[in-house]
């Protein structure tokens, strides 16, 4: 696993500052926990660039005159075709909370005996 790992994020490192390369490299690593995907993601032919040419291969395919709009699914969707791997919408999810500046997972509410009472206490019946 760590190999594949080591792989993604050597070329995240070599452009650190682009946010494209952060969301698509995230989201291969995270997947690489499972054994199967973790040696499509190894192999010697495979690599981010590659995904990201595949992601834009679909954008330039759906391409209106200067402009290209994909939905996350049809993005992560490329990255996994490029890798042999099938979908995870829980790591899609995770990946982009995490680029929109939120948490990877997202907080559970509370129970309700967690939940601080009140400073005021009103009757009703104090209104009739």
């Amino acid at each position: 696993m760590r190999q594949a790992i080591e792989k993604i994020n050597g070329e995240m490192q070599k452009n650190a500052d682009d946010l494209y390369t952060e969301i698509i490299g995230t989201y291969i690593i995270d997947r690489c926990c499972n054994d199967i995907v973790n040696a499509k993601v190894a192999a010697e032919n495979k690599s981010l660039k590659g995904a990201m040419d595949a992601v834009m291969n679909v954008a330039r395919k759906r391409r209106k005159g200067n402009c290209a709009v994909l939905a996350p699914g049809e993005v992560f969707g490329a990255v996994d075709d490029y890798f042999g791997i099938g979908a995870d919408p829980a790591a899609q999810q995770k990946v982009l909370m995490l680029a929109a500046g939120g948490t990877a997972v997202p907080e559970a509410p509370r129970p309700i005996e967690e939940v601080p009472k009140a400073a005021v206490a009103l009757n009703l019946d104090d209104f009739i």
